[in-house]
């Protein structure tokens, strides 16, 4: 009998390794305790913002313009406005108009997050990719639960589809992309997309959470109500696991081996290749979650944020080829 090993796993990059260090040495909470609570939401999403500061600052990087807008989503399907910050790139990047568009939402587990807290997402994605990024100012929870973030981000994509004249301009080349609980909603919103005819140049998945089934925890809990878990779990607009996938845009997945979603994105990547879905995996062996948002003190996360940039360019090109 052969017997085969599993190769070892490479150390977690010693500066996010500090980071839970410092987090716990600081005696700050987990980022979702209490969200379910009265004010739970307001008080994690201060957290956040705190945490972020004290932890993880945001990079500083060349900006180009940038528009706020606050969508009328009603002709897109959804009864309420939806605000969204669109982001050019610098043109020390990008010389002439932009050609490229990219939809982007943003993580934190469905209740915390906000176009502040991934501007710099947003920002490295126009420049490095060449876009004209739309940075989705979706609804959170617990207090507006599923199916509202789902309906917000495809009515962002679809007024963007209808609205490519002021954003990049070739219809051929509009991606959807989303970090986490962002990359839950690019992957659901990817499957409405092939479901309505809306073609895409790539969807953009960095350690995404595809099957709030199997997590069960405080955000998924907020988002689709304790109550529903079990139901609402199944529903591929919550948990995109459970979908047919044939069909289906170009998808770029990032993970490293130590994110509590690793598991998770290896079963996605299995069934969209199974689907004979074009994937393209990235696994970035020393990073936990979250390490797009540490690009500015970790040259890993850096690397690894510039290689997905790069392969999102590499889609947009592409598809402008066909």
């Amino acid at each position: 009998m052969t017997m085969t090993t599993q190769a070892p796993l490479a150390p977690l990059d010693p500066v996010l390794a500090d980071i839970g260090r410092r987090w716990q040495q600081a005696g700050i909470p987990d980022l979702y305790d209490g969200c379910l609570g009265p004010h739970g939401g307001p008080v994690s999403r201060e957290r956040g913002r705190n945490v972020r500061a004290l932890l993880y600052p945001k990079p500083v990087l060349p900006t180009g313009r940038i528009e706020s807008l606050v969508i009328d989503a009603r002709p897109c399907g959804v009864d309420a406005d939806v605000p969204v910050r669109v982001i050019w790139p610098h043109a020390s990047f990008v010389a002439e108009r932009p050609v490229n568009t990219l939809v982007y939402f943003h993580g934190g587990g469905f209740v915390v997050g906000d176009l502040e807290s991934h501007e710099a997402h947003a920002v490295r994605l126009a420049n490095e990719a060449a876009c004209v990024v739309v940075n989705v100012d979706y609804r959170l929870a617990p207090e507006h639960r599923f199916p509202a973030a789902y309906d917000d981000c495809l009515a962002a994509t679809r007024w963007a589809r209808d609205h490519l004249d002021r954003l990049g301009g070739d219809a051929q080349r509009l991606a959807i992309g989303g970090d986490s609980a962002g990359g839950n909603l690019a992957a659901a919103v990817a499957l409405a997309c092939r479901d309505e005819g809306l073609a895409l140049a790539a969807q953009l998945l960095l350690y995404p959470a595809t099957d709030l089934l199997r997590l069960k925890g405080m955000p998924e809990r907020a988002y689709l109500g304790e109550e529903h878990l079990e139901t609402l779990g199944r529903d591929p607009r919550a948990s995109p696991l459970y979908a047919s996938h044939a069909g289906l845009a170009p998808a770029i997945l990032g993970v490293g081996p130590h994110d509590f979603l690793y598991a998770d994105n290896m079963a996605y990547a299995a069934v969209l290749r199974a689907a004979q879905v074009p994937l393209t995996l990235r696994e970035f062996p020393t990073l936990n979650h979250g390490f797009f948002s540490y690009t500015a003190i970790s040259e890993d996360s850096l690397h690894a944020a510039q290689q997905l940039c790069a392969d999102l360019k590499a889609h947009f090109d592409r598809a402008g080829r066909a």
